[in-house]
C-alpha cells in the first residue's frame, strides 16, 4: 500500500507526543508501519511514501482509522506473531523476546497465505514525524 502526505493534505500534523506506538509490523531501517494509539482509539500508521521532504531525516507516517473488523485481524496476527515469533516488535515490551526458530514457521507459513493489507479507503486522521 503506498499512502503519501498528498493523498492526506488536507489533514493534520499530529503532535508525535500525542501518539503512542504499540507495535510495528514491518521495519526497515527503523518501523514501516503498525498499531498506534491517538486519542485513546486504536489506529494503523504507515510510512509515508511521499518524497517531498528529501532534506530530513525525519519518517513521515499517516495514521488510519481501522474498522472494528481491521483492528481484530491485525490484533489477532499479532497476537501469534507473539506466541511463534516474540515480542521483539511491541514498543512498551519490558522483557522482549525472540522465540526459538523452530517456532518461527508457524507463524510465517501461515502468514504467507495472509491477503494482502488494503487501507486505501480508510479515513486518514492525520500525520506525524519520527526520526
Amino acid at each position: 500500500m503506498t499512502i503519501t502526505l498528498k493523498d492526506a493534505g488536507r489533514n493534520r500534523k499530529l503532535n508525535r507526543n500525542d501518539v503512542r506506538l504499540l507495535w510495528y509490523a514491518d521495519f526497515w531501517d527503523g518501523p514501516i508501519n503498525g498499531l498506534c494509539i491517538y486519542q485513546n482509539k486504536k489506529h494503523w500508521f504507515e510510512m509515508s511514501a511521499d518524497d517531498a521532504f528529501p532534506d530530513t531525516n525525519q519518517r513521515r507516517f499517516v495514521v488510519l482509522d481501522l474498522s472494528p473488523e481491521q483492528l481484530a485481524d491485525e490484533e489477532q496476527w499479532h497476537e501469534l506473531f507473539r506466541q511463534k515469533v516474540g515480542t521483539h516488535c511491541d514498543f512498551e515490551e519490558p522483557h522482549p523476546e525472540i522465540k526459538p526458530i523452530e517456532f518461527h514457521r508457524e507463524f510465517y507459513d501461515t502468514y504467507q497465505q495472509r491477503a494482502t493489507r488494503d487501507f486505501s479507503a480508510n479515513v486518514v486522521i492525520g500525520w506525524f514525524e519520527m526520526t
